[in-house]
């Protein structure tokens, strides 16, 4: 089922991401571990909505919190929805990806104790494309390309 963009499903989590690029083009993503499961997966920053919070508020925020790096916060290109259990419980989650930049090779700050994450990394394109590894969303070597070349047009759904 396609939806609007700017429609935000009644009941799901609110959530956003940041497709957070260096100077040299290289996209940060972080490596979740899925409590539980042991399952492994990269994730670009981010994070649920806090109440009165914007989605651009959130995004900001979760950056600092998660790399210790203060952004401007760009253009919101993608959105997904994503239904899934989590942790033993199942979850609703509704994604908003916005696009910020940092204009040096950027180191970030060790992930935090309470979290799913367990370090931070910088990936080049190819790196991405080559990696038998799991990314979310699972389409970023394919949607990227457009991000880092600043033509990603319309807000899209960038799938799960």
């Amino acid at each position: 089922m396609t939806r609007a963009p700017t429609d935000v499903p009644a009941g799901a989590r609110l959530a956003a991401r940041v497709i957070l690029i260096d100077s040299l083009d290289r996209v940060l993503f972080c490596r979740g571990v899925e409590p539980g499961k042991g399952a492994v997966f990269h994730v670009m920053p981010g994070g649920g909505l806090e109440a009165g919070e914007t989605f651009e508020d959130a995004a900001r925020r979760e950056v600092l919190e998660e790399t210790g790096l203060r952004v401007e916060i760009g253009p919101w290109v993608w959105w997904r929805r994503h239904r899934h259990v989590w942790d033993g419980r199942e979850a609703d989650q509704y994604e908003r990806f916005f696009v910020a930049r940092v204009h040096f090779p950027a180191e970030v700050a060790a992930a935090r104790p309470d979290s799913y994450v367990t370090e931070s990394r910088w990936w080049t394109l190819e790196e991405i494309a080559a990696a038998q590894e799991v990314f979310v969303p699972r389409r970023a070597a394919e949607l990227l390309p457009d991000v880092l070349a600043g033509r990603a047009g319309e807000v899209m759904d960038c799938g799960v």
